[in-house]
């Protein structure tokens, strides 16, 4: 036979996306940590804050974070230095993003991100409105998965 059926052809392009584009609720099953920047629209006011899932599917659809950290400075540069947070439960988590991270491909490797339990493994994300509150959207700029 030298033509595929029609049903292999469809097929075929069904499967693509899945291959090519990735599974975004595969990418952040298990714990999962956010490296978010957000914008408070009544004041202009940018800043920066991490976020922890306990089930990082339950981040896919704009669910409000298990726990936040807010970043002492405000507005901070994930790329090229240490960024530590500390959460209200007294886990601190220390971020090391690349200083090229928002120069490699979506879900590229591009650091660590560490506490006194385990380590993470930094990943870029396409900047993807994790979610929102009254006036505020957050963007998930890198995503952290247990290493």
């Amino acid at each position: 036979m030298l033509y595929p059926s029609l049903s292999m052809v469809l097929s075929s392009i069904t499967i693509l996306p899945a291959v090519v584009l990735g599974n975004p609720l595969v990418k952040r099953s298990g714990e999962t940590m956010y490296l978010s920047n957000c914008n408070r629209f009544e004041a202009a006011k940018l800043y920066s804050e991490m976020y922890y899932y306990s089930n990082g599917a339950n981040s896919q659809n704009g669910q409000t974070p298990y726990s936040t950290c807010y970043a002492s400075s405000g507005y901070v540069n994930w790329e090229g230095g240490e960024v530590i947070c500390h959460f209200s439960s007294g886990v601190a988590f220390t971020s090391h993003i690349q200083s090229n991270g928002q120069s490699v491909a979506l879900n590229t490797e591009t650091g660590t991100e560490n506490n006194d339990y385990r380590a993470f493994n930094c990943f870029r994300d396409n900047q993807k409105t994790l979610y929102t509150a009254t006036r505020i959207a957050c963007k998930s700029i890198y995503y952290c998965l247990d290493a």
